[in-house]
Order: structure tokens, then sequence, then C-alpha cells
């Protein structure tokens, strides 16, 4: 510890004698307080040397204003419990996060390349370019760290999207910040705390046993073996039917191979293939090679045939969910009509699939035979049970 010294000075100000007190100053100098008594220099010496002891010279050097701010901070985290050091380790992070954060739009854009090399589906990348797109578009200059959980939920809320497509977007930024988090971009993921939209329980939409009849006798031979596929297999258009070729469809153990790098789930899967499918696929059976079209000539023959059949209303994803609903109202087996969908669990089928199909419609529905005769009308017998 530097020594204080106590001196007296006679000034030529007043001509009187005044009493100094030197304090040494981080610079290694030291500066001098005058005093008009010896009794206020030595109380001011003496508090000093306590300060020089506690706290070293940078607290003797605390200017008043420093010495207000800290009083005042004190008073202030009082009711909380926290010292002023404490509030201090708290706030740190998130100046760090502060400094070494990006723009939203510099964010995005290092998420898309980062799945992409991490080998998600096209699907799933478009999915993240478009909604997060919008949102990247909303806030193109804003930095990451400056989201918090209430400026999100005002923004989801303000989408003018149903509650499922809400809840999409949320989903997505859920990514976005994770992604954020992990990169130090930000301290914690504020969409974790965020409203989800509540939405009103609605069964997946399925198509009519007639309407699949139809549906089937409207096809062109191109799209067809999709359409059973999606009807008797449960088989996701994009990320499975697409990229299915003849080679993994097993005709003599009755098994369709699903790889793993042909799933939306990437996980691996045999589906079991019905009387009724079979029929359906043999006349277009090939050693190798696609199944089906893909992209926007798989849109446009699927819309022709939906128009043919006179279907006005096409639910999304109606080709799977009429096989989950149809399969299970028929074979009353949860665990299996789960397996068939690629499902980890029963939940999903509970919920969206339980209940829908009466047995005697489910009969009908596995019964549902291309004609042996290409004249007969629609191309479509309906086989008894």
């Amino acid at each position: 510890m530097q020594k204080l010294k106590l001196k007296v000075i006679k000034t030529s100000v007043r001509g009187e004698p005044s009493w100094c007190v030197r304090v040494p100053t981080l610079d290694g100098k030291r500066k001098r307080r005058f005093f008009d008594s010896k009794q206020d220099a030595e109380t001011f010496l003496q508090l000093k040397k306590a300060e020089l002891s506690n706290f070293g010279t940078r607290g003797v050097n605390l200017s008043e204003t420093d010495r207000g701010d800290y009083l005042a901070a004190v008073d202030r985290l009082r009711p909380f419990g926290l010292s002023v050091l404490q509030a201090v380790d708290m706030l740190l992070p998130t100046l760090k996060a502060r400094d070494k954060s990006c723009t939203t739009t510099a964010l995005v854009a290092e998420l898309l390349k980062a799945k992409a090399s991490d080998g998600a589906s096209e699907r799933y990348l478009k999915d993240l370019r478009t909604r997060l797109g919008i949102f990247a578009a909303e806030f193109p200059e804003d930095m990451v760290s400056s989201f918090t959980t209430a400026r999100l939920d005002d923004w989801l809320r303000g989408l003018p999207h149903s509650p499922t497509t809400r809840n999409n977007y949320r989903r997505l930024l859920g990514v976005l910040f994770s992604f954020a988090v992990e990169r130090g971009f930000a301290i914690a993921n504020p969409i974790t705390k965020s409203s989800e939209a509540k939405v009103i329980g609605k069964k997946p939409g399925i198509l009519t046993v007639e309407q699949a009849i139809r549906l089937l006798g409207k096809a062109e031979p191109e799209i067809l073996p999709a359409i059973a596929l999606g009807l008797f297999a449960g088989l996701r258009p994009e990320s499975e039917c697409w990229r299915l070729d003849w080679s993994s469809i097993d005709f003599e153990d009755r098994l369709i191979d699903i790889a793993a790098d042909k799933t939306k789930t990437a996980q691996s899967r045999f589906v079991k293939m019905s009387d009724n499918l079979v029929a359906w696929l043999l006349p277009y059976r090939q050693l190798s090679g696609p199944v089906c079209p893909t992209g926007d000539k798989y849109n446009y023959m699927l819309q022709r045939a939906r128009e043919a059949a006179r279907i006005t209303s096409w639910p999304s994803d109606c080709l799977r969910h009429s096989f989950a609903s149809y399969h299970y109202a028929h074979f009353q087996n949860a665990g299996a009509t789960a397996q068939e969908l690629g499902h980890t669990g029963l939940k999903t089928l509970f919920k969206h699939y339980r209940n829908r199909v009466k047995p005697q419609q489910a009969e009908r529905y596995w019964n549902i035979f291309p004609a042996t005769e290409p004249e007969t009308e629609d191309k479509v017998v309906h086989m008894a049970a």
C-alpha cells in the first residue's frame, strides 16, 4: 500500500497555513487535497487509508460521479438481492452477444447454408427460405440480439394467417434463434417463451371411397402409380414418392423399401403392399427408374386428374391421410398403421386418424381394384370383400 502523507503548506493566497493530504493516482503520481483545519485533513486521511487498504489505488481515485453511480446502483439492486458485481456478471453475456451479433438477414443466410451442408431436404430448405425470408424482410438490419419474446409475439400475432400457419412460423423462428445461440449471436432463444396459437382441433381431410374410385379412374398412366401409392401405401408425395425407384418395390415379398435418405424423418422402413395396391401397380411395373413425375409436372398431372374426377376440395396431403384413416378403421391395429406411416409413436395417429371412417367404408376402400377390361368405364371395379 502506498503511504499517505499529511503536510502543512502555507499558501500565498490567504497567507494562512493549510493542511494537505497527498493521494496516489493511477498514473503513479499524487494529487493533493487541502483543508482549513488539521482535524478535517486527518479525518480525510484515515478515510483514504481505509479505502486504499480495501480497494487499492483504483478505489481511492473514484470520482464523485462514480461514487454516486455506485451508491445509486446499490440502492436499485437491493430489492433484487444482487450486488453490483453480480449484476455486472449477469449483464456481460448480453453485452458480448450484442457486440458479436449480426443482422437477421445475415443470420438467415448463414442458417440456410448450414442446413444445406447438413443434408437437409430441398422441401425443408424451401420452407426455411420462404418463411424466414419474410421475417428477415420485415427486420432486415435489426440485430439478432435485440429481439425479445414480446417483440416476436407481436410479429407473429400480426401475421394474416391461420393459427396453424402462425405456429409453423413460430417453429422455424425457434430453429433460427437456436442457431443464433449456438453461434454466440444471442444468449437465449426468445421464441421458447412465446405464445403458441390455439388451433381448434380439426381432422385432416380425406377422400371418400367414391372420390378415390373416380380419381383412379380418371388418372393418366404416368401419374396413376403415385396416386395409388398415396392412397394405399400412405407415401408422402415429395419426400418419398418423388424419390422412389421401381427397384425399391418388391412384388415378390410385397414390400416397398423406403430408404432413410428418401424419407422426411430420415428413418428407413418397409411398407406392406395390399392386394389392391399390387393390382394397381403391376401394369406399370419396371425393373428400375422413377415411379412418378416430380415437381411441376406431378402437380399439373394430379390437378388434371382431380378436375377430371370432379373433386373440387383437395385437403392438404389427403392421399396419405386417407390411407391412414382407412387403414386404422379396417385393420384396427394402431401400431401397424403407425409403422406403415413411419410414425415413432401413436399420438399423431390417435389425434388425427382414429374414428374417421366407418368399418363398412374401410372395407370398400381396400377392395378398390382396377378393372380387368381396359374398356370398362373409369378403369375401376369395386370387388366384393
